[in-house]
Formats: structure tokens, sequence, C-alpha cells
């Protein structure tokens, strides 16, 4: 009897957890504004977890990042808040290049954790992120990432774009670490996807084989010139087939967004 109501007190606050991670996050008038036409899958392994989207804008320029922060469940959780407040309060700065921003949530980051009664090294908390900026009237486009991808297909053109292969945190090798402001021409009705690495990681029905990264694009690619809804339905029937009955090893975030 108390085992059953400690599990219900458990289940109990994870619901709650869930009702507050979930109200951090944008919702979709936030999307419709600032975008043509988007899809989020968004799946935490455990109701509420390390991955989290940001969406905000400055003027003419709309900001938005995905991220994936160490672990799922309650810890991850507990990062993904951190990072979206950091991200809150280092956007109020005046950078001129997206990569200045990432810099400077790094070195929040770092602070947070830096412990001067321990040995601060042993700390490991990371955060994959990708962060871009789009003006909506000159139409530049710059992104900076910490150890993230993702897609841009525009026209016939598909290419995937990368940054810096480390994280946001985790093992500080760098004393002074900058992260790299990219440039991309962008065209009307560009669409992008964003994506955390639990699709990718997902194993199959008889646990044996990863979805990959491999089979992700090719889905992106397959599907990208549907309708926004169109592809979330599809991607989202592949992950659950490929899935089946076989537990979720991840959290699972993928975005799609159409710019206008």
């Amino acid at each position: 009897m108390i085992f059953e109501t400690s599990v219900q007190s458990y289940e109990s606050n994870l619901i709650y957890a869930q009702t507050i991670q979930n109200g951090l996050l944008p919702k979709a008038r936030h999307f419709e504004k600032a975008f043509r036409d988007c899809f989020v899958l968004y799946k935490p392994q455990d109701k509420i977890g390390g991955d989290f989207y940001w969406l905000t804008k400055k003027e003419d320029t709309v900001f938005f990042a995905l991220a994936d922060c160490t672990g799922h469940g309650v810890s991850g959780a507990m990062l993904s808040v951190l990072g979206i407040s950091l991200l809150n309060y280092v956007i109020q700065k005046n950078f001129a290049q997206v990569g200045d921003y990432l810099t400077e949530l790094d070195k929040k980051w770092v602070e947070t954790f830096n412990d001067e009664t321990q040995d601060s090294a042993f700390n490991n908390d990371w955060m994959e992120i990708t962060l871009f900026s789009y003006n909506t009237v000159t139409r530049e486009f710059q992104y900076a990432s910490a150890g993230g991808e993702f897609v841009i297909h525009q026209g016939k053109d598909v290419q995937t774009y990368k940054g810096n292969n480390f994280p946001i945190g985790g093992w500080q090798i760098e004393k002074d670490r900058e992260f790299t402001t990219h440039q991309v021409g962008i065209s009307p009705n560009a669409r992008l996807y964003f994506f955390s690495d639990g699709l990718k990681h997902q194993f199959d029905n008889d646990n044996r084989k990863k979805f990959g990264r491999k089979r992700l694009l090719n889905a992106i690619e397959h599907y990208h010139t549907f309708s926004m809804d169109h592809q979330y339905e599809m991607i989202e029937y592949i992950f659950n087939a490929w899935k089946d009955a076989t537990p979720q090893t991840d959290d699972v975030t993928l975005i799609g967004i159409e710019l206008a």
C-alpha cells in the first residue's frame, strides 16, 4: 500500500512537472507569428526530458533554438529549464553575431556548475544546441551550433549544416572557446529541419538496430515537399512503426519550419 502510494505520488509530480515544462515551450501561436508554417514532433521519454525548443523576436529578427541536454527525465528537464533561463538572459544583449550568444551562454552555463568546494573538472553536464537568427525584412540568416546539425531545403537544393563540434558546458578542454557564426543565403519558402539525437538513436522492434541519421535524413528529404501537417503525420508514423513495442530510448524532437 505504501509502495502504491509512493508510485502514485511520483506519477502525479511527474505530470505536474510536465505541465510546467510544456508551459515554458513556445506555443503554436508563437510559431504562427514567426514563420509561414511549421510542425513540432516532441516526445520526451519520461513525460519530461532534456530536449527543448525556444523562440523569441527582437524587432525584425526571429531567434530560434533547439537543444538537447544531458540525460532525460527529471535530471534532463532540470537542465532544460536552466537552458531556457540562460537563453532568455543572454538574448537581452545586443550581439551582432549569433555565435556570440552561444559563447555567452557557455560562460553562464559553466559558471552555474562551478562549485568552488568541489573539483569542477568532474562535472560533465552539457547541452547541444543550434541557434539561428532570421531578419524577416533583409532575409539575413545566421546560425551557430554547439554539437548539433540541421537541414535546409530550398528549391532543389538540400544541405546539412553543422557548427562547432563541442557542446555548451561539458569537459572544458578549451579555456576560452568561442562559437562560430555562419551566414546562409535563404530563398523564399525555404524549409528548415532541426532534430535532437533521440530519433536517430531509437532501436527497432527487435531492439537490434538504431533508426540512424541516414534514415532520418531520407525521411525528411522524401516528404519535404508535402504540407507541414502531412510531414508530421508521416514521420511520426514511420517512427512509431520502427519503435513498435520497444521502449523509447531517449527524448525525441523534430521541428520543421517554413520561413516567410
